[in-house]
């Protein structure tokens, strides 16, 4: 037998070659990269075409689901003025359902107070306009400089209800009565309480004013008046 590659050997070096060269065949064969036609392309760019605008689209969906969505907040209105202004407001937005905005109102409510105990300026910023998160800034400043520092801890909402409605062009503006529960007390330097009783409950009433643009893509309401 000469010397050399076995012939089994052979065998095995060609099936080898034969798997690289399809596997690079298979590589090679696809654009990456700046080969492939969409890779500049905007995603909008490679979507498919369609007639419907997003607006259009969106007033589809939306009629569709007005109907089936549940809103007994809305349902329970006796007041008809109020009730007028709550189905104009329906006609501009379809999306506005009052008890979720009820829910979403109290929601509000509770992070305000939160916010403002921690001096977190950043969500009293994202829910309250520009004049009443410069009020509720101004009211931190004074707070942080103070030898005694007011602390009021909200407990609970014990109550909230929608009492005006308003529709200006596409400005909404729904005004709640909140009933709460919370504790007011002042606190020296070194944190103890110099006036008030922790234990002692208050119930406090106060009107919250929301406002947003119906033509906002932005679902969130500000808070324009407390």
């Amino acid at each position: 037998m000469s010397e050399g590659i076995p012939y089994a050997d052979i065998v095995i070096l060609a099936l080898i070659a034969g798997f690289i060269l399809l596997r690079l065949r298979n590589v090679l064969g696809q654009k990456h990269g700046h080969d492939n036609p969409n890779f500049f392309k905007k995603p909008q760019d490679v979507m498919p075409e369609r007639k419907d605008t997003v607006v259009q689209l969106h007033e589809k969906v939306i009629k569709s689901r007005v109907k089936d969505d549940a809103d007994p907040l809305m349902a329970a209105i006796t007041d008809a003025m109020l009730l007028q202004y709550l189905k104009d407001i329906k006609a501009k937005d379809p999306l506005f359902n009052l008890t979720q905005f009820m829910d979403g109102a109290k929601m509000a409510f509770e992070m305000v107070f939160d916010a403002f105990a921690k001096g977190d300026t950043q969500t009293l910023k994202m829910l309250l306009s520009d004049n009443v998160f410069a009020e509720f800034n101004n009211e931190l400043e004074k707070r942080n400089n103070a030898d005694k520092k007011e602390e009021t801890t909200l407990l609970a909402v014990t109550g909230r209800e929608l009492v005006r409605a308003g529709l200006t062009g596409n400005t909404v503006r729904l005004t709640v009565k909140f009933l709460s529960e919370q504790v007011t007390v002042v606190r020296d330097a070194e944190g103890n309480i110099v006036e008030g009783d922790a234990s002692d409950a208050q119930d406090v009433e106060s009107e919250w004013v929301f406002e947003r643009e119906t033509t906002s893509k932005n679902p969130n309401w500000k808070i324009i008046e407390t």
